[in-house]
């Protein structure tokens, strides 16, 4: 099923610790949120995962497997609904900076781009890797803004 553009919303929360919290952890807080109000898209940032933690462990009811970035200590992560055909652009990605793009068809056919972005404080190497990285995907969608996976 491809996403009606006039119907779409998206939930962003900085988590800071998806799995840290008093009785239950911030991600059951956020699966309510994902339930009660039927994002289309949940995007974390500062998960503060890593290897350790699997994909079972921080995966949402009503979304497709989960997409995730464990660097530099933030983390990003996303969830897209089960019915909405979608892509991960791996293409698009870095293993220097903490940006996973996805790729959502609507009904028209047309392509809807998400990228869920986290930046550190850091040093100026590392805001330049990441500013390079977000100008060289948005000038190619500039110049094909509906291109085909």
């Amino acid at each position: 099923m491809t996403l009606n553009s006039t119907i779409f919303s998206v939930l962003h929360v900085n988590t800071r610790s998806v799995l840290a919290h008093n009785n239950a952890t911030k991600l059951d807080e956020i699966e309510l949120l994902a339930a009660e109000y039927n994002f289309a898209v949940v995007c974390l940032t500062e998960t503060w995962l890593d290897n350790s933690i699997d994909n079972v462990t921080v995966q949402l009811n009503g979304y497709a497997d989960l997409f995730r970035l464990d660097l530099h200590g933030g983390g990003v992560l996303a969830y897209v609904k089960n019915d909405i055909f979608f892509v991960r652009l791996f293409d698009f990605e870095s293993n220097d900076v903490e940006i996973l793009w996805l790729e959502l068809k609507t009904t028209n056919f047309r392509c809807l781009y998400i990228a869920v972005c986290y930046l550190p404080n850091s040093n100026t190497l590392l805001k330049q890797k990441f500013t390079d990285s977000l100008s060289t995907v948005l000038a190619l969608l500039l110049v094909d803004p509906n291109r085909l996976v």
